[in-house]
C-alpha cells in the first residue's frame, strides 16, 4: 500500500512563499507487521521527526487502505512490532518498558 493516504503532519507549512518547499509527504518506515489475518501496523516516524511526533497506523489489508493512526496515551519509541495474534508491542520512549497493545 502506498503511504499517500497518509494525511501530511499537522502543523507543517508546505512552504508556498518564497521560502524553500518543506517536505510534507509522508512515507512507510521500513519496519512493520501483520497485527491479525486483516490487519497490520506500520510507521512514518522517519517522515514524521522533522515536523513533529512520530505517528503509526493501522492498515485494513482486506480492502487495502488506511485503518486509522494509533494513539497512544503516553509516548512511545520506534517501530510497532506486529505479534500476529491481534496485538502488538511498543517500547516506552524511556526504553525501560514494554507495552502490549490490542486491537478494539
Amino acid at each position: 500500500m502506498s503511504a499517500e493516504a497518509v494525511p501530511g503532519h499537522p502543523g507543517t507549512d508546505t512552504g508556498t512563499g518564497d521560502d524553500e518547499e518543506i517536505e510534507t509527504e509522508a512515507f512507510w518506515d521500513y519496519e512493520g507487521g501483520f497485527v491479525d489475518e486483516a490487519t497490520g501496523i506500520a510507521g512514518t516516524v522517519e517522515s514524521d521527526e522533522e515536523h513533529g511526533e512520530g505517528r503509526q497506523w493501522l492498515i485494513d489489508l482486506t480492502r487495502t487502505g488506511l485503518s486509522d493512526r494509533v494513539v497512544y496515551p503516553e509516548p512511545v519509541s520506534g517501530p510497532p512490532k506486529a505479534l500476529g495474534d491481534g496485538t502488538w508491542y511498543t517500547v516506552s520512549d524511556t526504553g525501560d518498558t514494554v507495552r502490549i497493545w490490542a486491537l478494539s
